[in-house]
Protein backbone atom coordinates (compact mmCIF):
# COMPACT_ATOMS: atom_id res chain seq x y z
CA UNK A 1 0.00 0.00 0.00
CA UNK A 2 1.39 3.74 -0.99
CA UNK A 3 2.34 5.29 1.89
CA UNK A 4 0.34 8.94 2.57
CA UNK A 5 0.99 11.88 4.21
CA UNK A 6 0.18 12.66 7.66
CA UNK A 7 -1.85 15.73 7.80
CA UNK A 8 -2.46 16.03 11.91
CA UNK A 9 1.39 16.10 11.84
CA UNK A 10 1.60 18.80 9.11
CA UNK A 11 -0.79 21.07 10.32
CA UNK A 12 0.54 20.71 13.96
CA UNK A 13 4.01 21.34 11.85
CA UNK A 14 2.66 25.01 10.85
CA UNK A 15 0.68 25.69 14.00
CA UNK A 16 3.93 25.80 16.06
CA UNK A 17 4.89 28.56 13.51
CA UNK A 18 2.39 30.56 14.88
CA UNK A 19 3.87 33.80 16.62
CA UNK A 20 1.65 35.71 19.22
CA UNK A 21 2.67 38.99 16.56
CA UNK A 22 -0.21 37.33 14.44
CA UNK A 23 2.44 36.10 11.34
CA UNK A 24 4.13 32.78 11.14
CA UNK A 25 8.22 32.14 10.68
CA UNK A 26 10.43 29.77 8.90
CA UNK A 27 10.98 27.71 12.39
CA UNK A 28 9.55 28.37 15.84
CA UNK A 29 12.07 30.52 17.44
CA UNK A 30 12.19 33.19 13.82
CA UNK A 31 10.14 36.29 13.44
CA UNK A 32 7.23 36.28 11.19
CA UNK A 33 7.66 36.48 7.49
CA UNK A 34 5.45 37.77 4.47
CA UNK A 35 6.53 34.57 2.43
CA UNK A 36 5.63 31.75 5.52
CA UNK A 37 2.63 33.87 6.72
CA UNK A 38 1.33 33.54 3.19
CA UNK A 39 2.74 29.82 2.96
CA UNK A 40 1.26 28.68 6.74
CA UNK A 41 -2.54 29.99 5.26
CA UNK A 42 -1.77 28.10 1.61
CA UNK A 43 -1.21 25.21 3.44
CA UNK A 44 -4.66 25.47 5.90
CA UNK A 45 -7.35 26.54 2.93
CA UNK A 46 -6.32 24.22 0.50
CA UNK A 47 -6.19 21.23 3.67
CA UNK A 48 -10.12 22.67 4.24
CA UNK A 49 -9.19 25.23 6.94
CA UNK A 50 -11.71 28.18 6.58
CA UNK A 51 -10.05 31.57 5.34
CA UNK A 52 -9.49 33.66 8.39
CA UNK A 53 -11.14 37.52 9.19
CA UNK A 54 -10.15 40.04 11.32
CA UNK A 55 -12.67 39.13 13.85
CA UNK A 56 -11.30 35.37 13.79
CA UNK A 57 -7.58 36.39 13.60
CA UNK A 58 -7.13 39.83 15.19
CA UNK A 59 -3.27 39.32 15.78
CA UNK A 60 -3.03 37.87 12.25
CA UNK A 61 -4.88 40.94 10.32
CA UNK A 62 -2.91 43.40 13.14
CA UNK A 63 0.22 41.51 11.56
CA UNK A 64 -0.68 42.38 8.06
CA UNK A 65 -1.75 45.56 8.07
CA UNK A 66 1.86 46.63 9.71
CA UNK A 67 3.09 44.95 6.41
CA UNK A 68 1.26 47.34 4.39
CA UNK A 69 2.74 49.98 6.10
CA UNK A 70 6.02 49.74 5.56
CA UNK A 71 8.16 49.45 2.53
CA UNK A 72 7.52 47.39 -0.35
CA UNK A 73 9.87 44.54 -1.09
CA UNK A 74 10.28 42.49 -4.54
CA UNK A 75 6.95 42.22 -6.37
CA UNK A 76 7.08 38.42 -5.85
CA UNK A 77 6.78 39.41 -1.65
CA UNK A 78 4.35 41.95 -2.41
CA UNK A 79 2.15 39.35 -4.32
CA UNK A 80 2.13 37.75 -1.46
CA UNK A 81 1.33 40.25 1.35
CA UNK A 82 -1.45 41.58 -0.83
CA UNK A 83 -3.05 38.40 -1.95
CA UNK A 84 -3.03 37.26 1.94
CA UNK A 85 -5.16 40.11 2.70
CA UNK A 86 -7.26 39.99 -0.11
CA UNK A 87 -8.17 36.37 1.07
CA UNK A 88 -8.09 37.94 4.81
CA UNK A 89 -10.62 40.39 3.68
CA UNK A 90 -8.30 43.29 4.86
CA UNK A 91 -8.52 46.68 2.70
CA UNK A 92 -5.45 47.68 0.73
CA UNK A 93 -4.16 50.85 -0.71
CA UNK A 94 -5.17 50.90 -4.02
CA UNK A 95 -3.32 54.34 -5.36
CA UNK A 96 -0.34 52.90 -3.83
CA UNK A 97 -0.41 49.52 -5.46
CA UNK A 98 -1.12 51.11 -8.98
CA UNK A 99 2.16 53.05 -7.79
CA UNK A 100 4.17 50.20 -7.06
CA UNK A 101 3.40 48.52 -10.04
CA UNK A 102 4.14 51.10 -12.05
CA UNK A 103 7.54 51.71 -10.51
CA UNK A 104 8.35 48.25 -10.75
CA UNK A 105 7.96 47.75 -14.59
CA UNK A 106 9.67 51.07 -14.96
CA UNK A 107 12.63 48.68 -13.75
CA UNK A 108 12.18 45.74 -14.97
CA UNK A 109 9.84 44.15 -17.31
CA UNK A 110 10.91 40.76 -16.69
CA UNK A 111 8.55 37.34 -17.55
CA UNK A 112 8.51 36.85 -13.39
CA UNK A 113 7.96 40.87 -12.79
CA UNK A 114 5.13 41.03 -15.56
CA UNK A 115 3.47 38.07 -14.28
CA UNK A 116 2.82 39.38 -10.16
CA UNK A 117 2.39 42.69 -11.80
CA UNK A 118 -0.65 41.19 -14.03
CA UNK A 119 -1.78 39.25 -11.33
CA UNK A 120 -2.11 41.77 -8.64
CA UNK A 121 -3.91 44.12 -11.23
CA UNK A 122 -6.15 41.22 -11.55
CA UNK A 123 -6.82 39.73 -8.23
CA UNK A 124 -6.04 42.41 -6.21
CA UNK A 125 -7.36 45.51 -8.19
CA UNK A 126 -9.56 43.63 -10.29
CA UNK A 127 -8.59 45.84 -13.22
CA UNK A 128 -6.29 45.86 -16.06
CA UNK A 129 -3.98 49.23 -15.29
CA UNK A 130 -2.36 49.93 -18.69
CA UNK A 131 1.07 49.69 -16.78
CA UNK A 132 4.16 50.54 -19.25
CA UNK A 133 5.12 46.66 -20.20
CA UNK A 134 2.49 45.21 -18.41
CA UNK A 135 0.59 44.41 -21.91
CA UNK A 136 3.67 43.54 -23.83
CA UNK A 137 4.25 40.26 -26.14
CA UNK A 138 5.22 37.19 -23.81
CA UNK A 139 8.24 35.32 -24.27
CA UNK A 140 10.44 32.68 -22.42
CA UNK A 141 13.66 33.14 -21.37
CA UNK A 142 16.24 32.12 -23.76
CA UNK A 143 17.17 29.26 -20.99
CA UNK A 144 14.19 28.68 -18.90
CA UNK A 145 13.09 26.87 -15.89
CA UNK A 146 9.93 24.97 -15.26
CA UNK A 147 9.05 28.04 -13.68
CA UNK A 148 9.46 30.24 -16.20
CA UNK A 149 6.76 28.10 -18.64
CA UNK A 150 4.39 27.90 -15.66
CA UNK A 151 3.99 31.56 -15.71
CA UNK A 152 4.02 32.05 -18.98
CA UNK A 153 1.13 29.41 -19.12
CA UNK A 154 -0.38 30.95 -16.22
CA UNK A 155 -1.11 34.40 -18.19
CA UNK A 156 -1.83 32.82 -21.30
CA UNK A 157 -4.44 30.75 -19.44
CA UNK A 158 -5.61 34.19 -17.85
CA UNK A 159 -5.55 36.16 -21.20
CA UNK A 160 -7.73 33.44 -23.16
CA UNK A 161 -4.91 32.95 -25.70
CA UNK A 162 -4.01 29.88 -27.34
CA UNK A 163 -0.20 28.58 -26.49
CA UNK A 164 1.62 27.77 -29.97
CA UNK A 165 4.06 24.62 -29.43
CA UNK A 166 2.25 23.37 -26.49
CA UNK A 167 3.52 19.91 -27.39
CA UNK A 168 6.90 21.17 -27.60
CA UNK A 169 6.23 22.58 -23.85
CA UNK A 170 4.68 19.82 -22.36
CA UNK A 171 7.62 17.78 -23.80
CA UNK A 172 10.24 19.98 -22.15
CA UNK A 173 7.98 19.43 -18.91
CA UNK A 174 7.97 15.65 -19.34
CA UNK A 175 11.87 15.92 -19.35
CA UNK A 176 12.75 17.43 -16.79
CA UNK A 177 10.84 14.50 -14.60
CA UNK A 178 13.86 12.45 -12.91
CA UNK A 179 14.38 9.27 -12.29
CA UNK A 180 13.77 9.53 -8.62
CA UNK A 181 10.36 10.39 -9.60
CA UNK A 182 11.12 14.39 -8.98
CA UNK A 183 11.37 17.72 -11.54
CA UNK A 184 14.23 19.82 -11.41
CA UNK A 185 14.54 23.26 -12.39
CA UNK A 186 15.80 21.85 -16.00
CA UNK A 187 16.50 18.40 -17.53
CA UNK A 188 19.45 17.02 -15.89
CA UNK A 189 19.10 19.48 -12.52
CA UNK A 190 18.28 17.70 -9.02
CA UNK A 191 14.70 17.10 -7.97
CA UNK A 192 13.11 19.43 -5.35
CA UNK A 193 9.80 20.20 -4.63
CA UNK A 194 9.19 24.16 -5.72
CA UNK A 195 9.85 22.22 -9.33
CA UNK A 196 7.36 19.80 -8.95
CA UNK A 197 4.73 22.46 -8.03
CA UNK A 198 6.15 24.39 -10.84
CA UNK A 199 6.20 21.35 -13.85
CA UNK A 200 2.51 20.45 -12.48
CA UNK A 201 1.19 23.74 -13.11
CA UNK A 202 2.54 24.23 -16.61
CA UNK A 203 1.24 20.06 -17.39
CA UNK A 204 -2.06 20.85 -15.73
CA UNK A 205 -2.65 24.17 -18.31
CA UNK A 206 -1.10 22.14 -21.06
CA UNK A 207 -3.83 19.02 -20.50
CA UNK A 208 -0.42 16.92 -20.13
CA UNK A 209 0.59 14.41 -17.38
CA UNK A 210 3.90 13.47 -16.21
CA UNK A 211 5.60 10.72 -17.25
CA UNK A 212 5.46 8.92 -14.29
CA UNK A 213 2.79 10.07 -12.31
CA UNK A 214 3.39 6.93 -9.05
CA UNK A 215 7.16 7.82 -9.05
CA UNK A 216 6.34 11.31 -8.29
CA UNK A 217 3.95 10.71 -5.97
CA UNK A 218 6.23 8.64 -3.75
CA UNK A 219 8.70 11.47 -4.21
CA UNK A 220 6.51 13.91 -2.71
CA UNK A 221 5.66 11.50 0.03
CA UNK A 222 9.08 10.64 1.06
CA UNK A 223 10.16 14.59 1.71
CA UNK A 224 7.53 14.64 4.86
CA UNK A 225 9.65 14.18 7.28
CA UNK A 226 9.41 12.96 10.83
CA UNK A 227 8.15 16.61 12.37
CA UNK A 228 5.02 16.99 9.99
CA UNK A 229 6.59 19.14 7.41
CA UNK A 230 8.17 18.80 4.26
CA UNK A 231 11.73 19.30 3.13
CA UNK A 232 12.56 20.64 -0.42
CA UNK A 233 14.45 17.09 -1.25
CA UNK A 234 14.16 13.72 1.12
CA UNK A 235 17.38 14.34 2.90
CA UNK A 236 16.49 18.36 3.36
CA UNK A 237 15.23 19.44 6.59
CA UNK A 238 11.45 20.87 6.90
CA UNK A 239 10.27 24.80 6.20
CA UNK A 240 6.76 25.91 5.04
CA UNK A 241 7.70 26.85 1.73
CA UNK A 242 8.37 23.00 0.97
CA UNK A 243 5.37 21.73 2.89
CA UNK A 244 3.59 24.37 0.38
CA UNK A 245 4.92 22.92 -2.25
CA UNK A 246 4.62 19.16 -1.52
CA UNK A 247 0.61 19.79 -0.52
CA UNK A 248 -0.03 22.00 -3.58
CA UNK A 249 1.95 18.86 -5.93
CA UNK A 250 -0.21 16.72 -4.39
CA UNK A 251 -3.54 18.10 -4.95
CA UNK A 252 -2.67 18.98 -8.77
CA UNK A 253 -1.31 15.90 -9.08
CA UNK A 254 -4.91 14.12 -7.65
CA UNK A 255 -6.84 16.64 -10.15
CA UNK A 256 -4.75 16.28 -12.74
CA UNK A 257 -5.63 12.65 -12.90
CA UNK A 258 -9.01 13.33 -12.31
CA UNK A 259 -9.64 14.68 -15.69
CA UNK A 260 -9.79 13.23 -19.12
CA UNK A 261 -6.47 13.92 -20.81
CA UNK A 262 -6.49 17.24 -22.49
CA UNK A 263 -8.84 18.36 -20.37
CA UNK A 264 -7.40 22.04 -19.04
CA UNK A 265 -8.10 23.07 -15.53
CA UNK A 266 -10.19 26.52 -14.49
CA UNK A 267 -8.66 29.24 -12.73
CA UNK A 268 -11.19 31.09 -11.23
CA UNK A 269 -11.56 29.89 -7.75
CA UNK A 270 -9.32 31.17 -5.54
CA UNK A 271 -8.10 27.60 -4.61
CA UNK A 272 -7.24 27.06 -7.79
CA UNK A 273 -5.09 30.24 -7.80
CA UNK A 274 -3.70 29.24 -4.58
CA UNK A 275 -2.52 25.86 -6.06
CA UNK A 276 -1.41 27.10 -9.56
CA UNK A 277 0.90 29.87 -7.54
CA UNK A 278 4.89 29.26 -8.58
Amino acid sequence: MARQIDQVALMEFVHKRRKATGGYGATPRLPATIQDTFQALAIILVLGGKPPTPESEPALADYLARMQSVPWLGIDTTFRLLLTCHICGLSVDKERIRAHLDACLTRDTSLSTIYYVRRIAREILEEEPDFPGSQRSLFLPARCAVQDVARFLFLKKMDGQPVGGSGELSGWLQSTQNGDGGFGFFPGTTSFLENCHAALAGLSFLGARPNDSANLRAFIVSCQTGRGGFGRSPRAAPFLDASWHGIASLRLLEEMEGRSAGVLPEISSRRAHLLLSV
